[in-house]
């Protein structure tokens, strides 16, 4: 967490930030604190991406003004942010901060915490709420699956390749992404992982196998935050052994 001379981010304690900033007092009047806005709310976060969120405190004679904000959770988590801003005009108290996608999705508490000059303390208090942005995923598929050769003798090495595509206007290959290779014996439900490859430059996976049984070969792409899961069609191997 950072720290700066005036609109601090001072502290972080079980996920919550504390934002401080000082002026001296005018008028003498009852000391209040009111947290008049937090915006946007909710917070929408997207992939890749900051959200600028203002927080705006109203307050009458205070010298300092404190502002947590913490998830509503169980959990202990750390909030990171950018380096808080602070607009102070006459009574109001502005301060920004930014979220992201590592951050608690659900509801949030903001907490301000207003003092005078002898350190009388007022609270208020207001919930908002964090989601992430609904995006699409874009279709993909599992192009040219091959193992071979299709008949080997048992212990031999079966060879796997293929290519992991997106559809993006067009298909065309995906590169760094994990693809799993699968096999099930004939008359079996069940697949058994094999090995995996990542993908390069152009979607090109390839891995090799000890052939054991005969039965047939998958590939499996789980998908991401961006991309769709996806599958090959099965490629039968028959396996042989000589007397």
């Amino acid at each position: 967490m950072k720290r700066i001379a005036v609109g601090l981010l001072s502290a972080v304690v079980s996920g919550s930030m504390l934002m401080t900033a000082g002026t001296a007092s005018a008028e003498r009047v009852a000391l209040s604190v009111r947290i008049d806005n937090v915006n946007p709310n909710p917070v929408v976060v997207r992939d890749g991406h900051d959200t600028r969120v203002t927080v705006e405190v109203r307050t009458t004679e205070a010298t300092r003004v404190e502002l947590r904000l913490k998830p509503v959770t169980d959990q202990l988590r750390t909030k990171s942010a950018q380096e808080p801003k602070l607009i102070h005009e006459g009574d109001l108290w502005r301060f920004t901060t930014s979220f992201d996608e590592d951050d608690f999705v659900g509801r949030w508490l903001a907490t301000a915490d207003a003092y005078d000059k002898d350190g009388k303390k007022v609270t208020d208090e207001v919930n908002f709420s964090v989601k992430h942005a609904e995006v699409r995923k874009a279709d993909t598929r599992v192009y040219g699956f091959s193992a071979s050769p299709s008949s080997v003798r048992k212990g031999r090495s079966v060879y796997f390749t293929g290519r992991l595509q997106v559809n993006d206007h067009r298909w065309k290959g995906v590169k760094n992404e994990k693809v799993e290779i699968y096999f099930r014996t004939r008359g079996s439900s069940a697949w058994k992982f094999v090995t995996s490859d990542h993908t390069d430059w152009n979607g090109k996976f390839q891995a090799k196998g000890r052939a054991s049984k005969s039965g047939e070969y998958r590939a499996l792409f789980d998908g991401d935050r961006r991309l769709d899961d996806s599958s090959s069609r099965s490629d039968y191997v028959r396996v042989y052994t000589h007397r």
